[in-house]
């Protein structure tokens, strides 16, 4: 019975199938006729480059006429003055002459010239070098290189250029595609399938035609797509750091997935402008920077976890004193263990390099990069994403990376690059810029878009003297501050430090420089030396940004008095958090100077920033005790108690005011409770003893 039942249903479903299949076949071929009829009418999809991830708000051009008021053909456009943040002042005509080659250099903050300038980036290089090659032409390049500048933003800005007739596009964009979090937020929470019909449509005839007829006004409000500012902030400015970076695979690949929808964009923008496009793959520092973030697999305990961070400072430190065998065995057994650590796979890199197992180093080293929570290194998808993008384009490429290992191989026996090339994670030396701009010159003869011969020795030569001697040293100086200041914001305080150092020998009076060094010497243990930079900097000139860490210093070494004047100025701070801070320690100041009214009334003012705060209310208790207001402190000791109950020292502290003023059942009770917490806790054990004997005396 159960058998013809179901078979009476499946026929009975049969025809509904064929009803569905039929009305699905009907609608592809009507709609697949229709976008045939489109293309013979000439309609194009209008939004072949729009991003189908991410849309813009209103932006502001990168290139306005020098003359704003000049609308004419022979203006020459120049860098917004609200873009000099992001990008170097460059100028060009509107109108290209004939004689005139124009090449685009986009990308982000290493075509820039990061940390220094267009001056010593390969853009730059290329200026000077182009005119040796062909002097039969004349060279325009436009270092349009956006620091902070991800892939999404590089393209956007290309259709910009686009008008300019530019005879190239040479693109470097990799390192910043992890960057702005914030810009994939929504996806977390989007299909999959959604959006690739979605990018699909977005490509249509069909969909062009309807744009047309509804209007922009209705698609302006499309509830699907973020909608990113009209310019991007340094993210040092808004973030605390790494920290805000969290593992998410998902995120993870629509980041890669965006990424190469990205460069075919570039590539269509620069083929229907009538330009070529060269790519040119990212490298990174791989033996000389650690990551910026690294989280355990999901299985892996807390205590796991931390014995693992034992075991790699051991490593690191067995390393120090050249123990190689001894710190492989250490870390070896980590990284089968948890092989999505990137610490775990950068301190074995740093075991095998030590060791000459070079070919297995730099695969560690690459691990490490990949399995960082907060990639701000391109990781070995986004590398391959351009080399597939460019094959199955025929984009004529410079294998940055692939040269730069050639050339590290040679020099220094092995492939794994390092500070020699790199001045931080991902900015290339000067000299390094330099390799770049001539490999780029080889890769333009050999495709034949250049007609002449590399420059010689000597030109090459003439042309570094040239470049050397424009290097501004204050401009050096602001560069090595901006680098440490990177590696701060990153929490390398021990690359941080020598950045720093060499910004103060440029700019001995630079304020930011000596509280960037100040912060890491404290971070990394050296107070002592971190005080003096302090003092040297308030001998220079007033900081407030470095009243609250020198105040917090001083009462860490103890130095309450002199501290006070210093956080006393940092309560003024505009920030909540600093001026909580401030607060606190001051607080502490004048609790540990006895000067216990002072003390209450800045607890006081720290709760009211903070309410309910076990610490601060703990402390204000005890200032009140200092002062001999012991119901007051038996009252903030008891609310403490109410917010965590779990405290057992704070238990003990108020059974032994009770016990002083003879509450004697009340303080039993709290000792009753702390010995239930912590059974060997011998402050509860004596101060029972002790109201025990009370009790039994006359």
């Amino acid at each position: 019975m159960m058998s013809r039942v179901s078979t009476f249903g499946r026929f009975r479903s049969a025809p509904f199938l064929k009803k569905v299949l039929f009305a699905a076949v009907t609608t592809i071929t009507f709609f697949a006729l229709l976008e045939f009829l489109l293309s013979i009418f000439g309609v194009e999809p209008i939004n072949l480059n729009e991003d189908p991830f991410v849309g813009f708000a209103a932006s502001a051009p990168l290139f306005v006429p020098d003359d704003v008021d000049n609308a004419s053909s022979e203006a020459r456009m120049r860098t917004a003055p609200g873009k000099l943040v992001w990008f170097n002042e460059q100028s060009f005509s509107k109108r290209k002459a004939e004689t005139v080659r124009r090449i685009f250099c986009v990308g982000g903050s290493t075509t820039y010239g990061r940390p220094f300038d267009d001056t010593t980036s390969y853009c730059g290089w290329l200026r000077r070098f182009l005119p040796m090659v062909d002097p039969s032409q004349q060279w325009e390049v436009v270092n349009a290189g956006g620091i902070s500048y991800a892939s999404y933003r590089v393209a956007a800005l290309m259709e910009e250029l686009a008008q300019y007739e530019p005879d190239l596009f040479i693109v470097y964009s990799a390192h910043n595609e992890f960057l702005e979090r914030r810009t994939y937020a929504s996806m977390f929470e989007r299909d999959r399938i959604g959006l690739e019909l979605g990018a699909l449509l977005q490509r249509s005839r069909t969909w062009s035609v309807v744009r047309q007829v509804v209007g922009p006004s209705m698609m302006a409000n499309q509830p699907t797509r973020e909608r990113l500012p009209s310019e991007v902030d340094e993210i040092l400015n808004h973030s605390s750091g790494p920290g805000d970076y969290h593992r998410d695979p998902i995120w993870a690949e629509q980041v890669t997935r965006h990424y190469e929808w990205n460069l075919n964009r570039m590539i269509r923008i620069a083929r229907e402008a009538g330009a070529e496009i060269l790519f040119v793959t990212p490298a990174s520092n791989l033996r000389d920077c650690s990551p910026f973030r690294s989280d355990p697999r999901e299985e892996i305990t807390a205590e796991q976890s931390d014995e693992s961070h034992s075991i790699l400072d051991l490593a690191e430190s067995e390393l120090r004193e050249q123990n190689v065998r001894r710190a492989l065995a250490l870390v070896e057994p980590l990284v089968r263990l948890d092989p999505f650590n990137a610490r775990c796979h950068f301190v074995y890199g740093q075991c095998l390099f030590a060791a000459g197992r070079y070919q297995q180093a730099e695969a560690a080293f690459q691990q490490a990069v990949d399995q960082d929570v907060c990639p701000l290194r391109a990781t070995s998808k986004i590398k391959q994403i351009v080399r597939d993008v460019a094959a199955g384009h025929q984009v004529p490429m410079v294998d940055f990376e692939a040269k730069l290992r050639r050339l590290c191989l040679e020099q220094d026996g092995h492939a794994c690059l390092g500070r020699e090339y790199f001045l931080d994670h991902v900015h290339p030396t000067i000299d390094v810029h330099r390799r770049i701009a001539l490999w780029t010159i080889d890769e333009l003869l050999r495709m034949e878009w250049l007609d002449g011969e590399l420059p010689t020795a000597p030109q090459i030569a003439d042309v570094k003297k040239q470049v050397e001697s424009m290097i501004d040293l204050a401009a050096q100086g602001v560069a090595f501050r901006n680098l440490a200041k990177v590696l701060h914001w990153a929490g390398k305080f021990e690359e941080a430090a020598p950045r720093a150092r060499d910004a103060i020998r440029l700019l001995p009076a630079d304020l930011e420089s000596r509280l960037i060094l100040a912060d890491c010497l404290q971070k990394t243990g050296r107070p002592r030396e971190a005080l003096d930079q302090y003092e040297q900097l308030f001998q220079i000139g007033d900081y407030p940004r470095a009243c609250l860490p020198y105040g917090e210093l001083l009462v860490e070494q103890a130095e309450f008095e002199r501290a006070k004047p210093y956080l006393l100025r940092a309560v003024l701070s505009d920030r909540k958090n600093d001026r909580a801070r401030a607060y606190y320690s001051l607080g502490v100041s004048h609790l540990k100077l006895q000067e216990f009214a002072f003390a209450a009334e800045t607890f006081q003012q720290l709760n009211r920033e903070l309410p309910d705060n076990p610490t601060t209310i703990s402390l204000l208790a005890e200032a009140e005790l200092g002062r001999g207001n012991w119901q007051a402190a038996v009252e903030g000791w008891s609310r403490v108690i109410q917010l965590n109950p779990g405290d057992a020292h704070t238990r003990v502290q108020l059974a032994e005011v009770l016990a002083r003023h003879r509450r004697f059942s009340e303080a039993v009770r709290h000792i009753d409770a702390a010995l239930r917490l912590q059974p060997n806790n011998s402050e509860a054990q004596a101060l029972r003893a002790q109201i025990d004997s009370a009790q039994g005396s006359p």
